[in-house]
């Protein structure tokens, strides 16, 4: 019984020095690595969507005098004009610009119709009486802006135009007068 447990008593002791003798070569064999930061700066996006500021001079069709537009970066102002017979028009070229750094998405447009008058709307185009307003992205009238499309930062410009139109179908012997329609365009980050 001495021998057995002297022999364990050995045994213990050699499994003992093999496991240390494994850890310590484990040690031996890690790394420690280290993932290190800089400095980290965060460089401001900014928002800048406007019109393209200037005077828009108007266009007409049926010898209208549609005189100018002043265009600053958040409005474009009509003086009067005045359309007397069937097809007359006036067309107001206007560019709109994002010279920001954050992708602009042109989120609605919302009429307000003239002064006490009675409308029909439809985003970017009121009819008041014989009077139709609209906003199109080409000279002729035909396509209507909508929502959705995008300005791309610096760089992203879109022209659009400002058009008032007889579109009745009679010349009246009464005289009309509608006062501040408007559109409002609104854009938002993509």
């Amino acid at each position: 019984m001495k021998n057995e447990r002297k022999s364990l008593f050995v045994i213990v002791t050699i499994l003992a020095v093999a496991v240390l003798g494994l850890s310590i070569a484990y040690a031996a064999l890690s790394s420690t690595l280290t993932a290190r930061f800089g400095s980290v700066s965060q460089t401001p996006q900014t928002w800048s969507v406007g019109f393209q500021p200037g005077t828009a001079a108007g266009t007409s069709v049926g010898g209208v005098d549609c005189g100018n537009a002043t265009v600053t970066a958040n409005q474009a102002s009509v003086g009067d004009i005045m359309l007397s017979k069937p097809n007359d028009k006036c067309t107001y070229q206007l560019t709109i610009k994002n010279t920001g750094s954050i992708t602009a998405q042109l989120d609605r447009i919302t009429p307000t119709p003239p002064s006490g008058a009675t409308c029909t709307s439809n985003g970017a185009q009121m009819v008041c009486g014989d009077i139709t307003y609209k906003i199109t992205t080409d000279s002729t009238g035909s396509n209507l802006l909508t929502p959705g499309g995008t300005l791309e930062p610096s760089t992203g410009s879109l022209t659009v135009y400002l058009i008032a139109t007889y579109s009745g179908t009679e010349v009246h012997d009464v005289s009309v007068t509608q006062s501040a329609a408007s559109f409002t365009i609104v854009y938002e980050q993509a």
